[in-house]
């Protein structure tokens, strides 16, 4: 316990100079604005008064997320090692990767709430793109930079089919796969909250721009402050399943 506490010793005081540097900035020297920066003093309650709502909000979030994060990641690496290896393929394909991949996800929200059948279904399309262009991209990287050593030991063994991906070219891909999935995360939560903003009922996006309309900062600095723990929370058991993976990195 005290070796964790001494590894996180740096986090632990950062945060408690955020949460003092922040209280002082408010219920204390009132520097900043009260109405859109309300304290800790109206912000804590908020999370017993409300937490039944955050937790079914949770839930609901990650019924859309898990779902488009899971296709994105099957999706994005088969297609990414595929191209990566294939080098006529990638010359032909990389365009239309970079050109469709600059389209921000956001503004295909209208098109997809038009198209699909339901908001669901809508919401997890455009999560699903949010992370299927990072991990494609950094998975065709990935294929692409692979030491042409492990591909000439691999042909000299005769290792091929099913044994030569899994044990030379994902293993060998695996960091920059991962570091492109770590970003794809971050960003399909990014729009996950985007998406529950048009038409959800439930989620933690609809409650953040549900308070919002009704200029209850209190109560959307508490949606803001429920999900950074949630995408933390997130992020480190995504740390937890890469540290185990890579557990052959000199860092690991």
């Amino acid at each position: 316990m005290k070796k964790y506490l001494a590894d996180r010793l740096g986090m632990i005081l950062i945060f408690i100079g955020i949460v003092v540097s922040y209280q002082l900035a408010t219920d204390v020297f009132h520097i900043l604005d009260s109405f859109l920066f309300p304290g800790l003093s109206k912000i804590l309650p908020g999370f017993i008064l409300h937490g039944g709502k955050l937790m079914k909000g949770l839930v609901s979030s990650l019924g859309l997320l898990i779902p488009a994060y899971f296709m994105a990641l099957i999706l994005g690496v088969s297609l990414g090692v595929l191209i990566g290896l294939k080098k006529l393929l990638r010359k032909n394909i990389t365009p239309y990767i970079n050109s469709f991949s600059a389209v921000p996800a956001t503004l295909l929200t209208p098109f997809a709430i038009h198209i699909f059948p339901s908001f669901r279904s809508a919401s997890i399309f455009i999560i699903f793109l949010g992370a299927f262009w990072p991990i494609l991209g950094t998975t065709v990287n990935a294929a692409m930079t692979i030491d042409k050593r492990y591909l000439e030991n691999a042909a000299t063994l005769e290792i091929t089919g099913a044994e030569w991906l899994f044990k030379v070219i994902l293993p060998a891909a695996s960091p920059t796969i991962l570091s492109g999935c770590a970003i794809a995360l971050k960003f399909s939560f990014v729009m996950l909250t985007v998406a529950e903003m048009f038409g959800a009922t439930s989620g933690m996006g609809y409650f953040v721009q549900y308070y919002s309309d009704f200029a209850r900062f209190d109560l959307v600095m508490v949606g803001f402050i429920f999900m950074g723990i949630v995408l933390v929370g997130i992020m480190y058991l995504f740390d937890i399943i890469k540290a185990r993976i890579l557990r052959w990195t000199i860092n690991n």
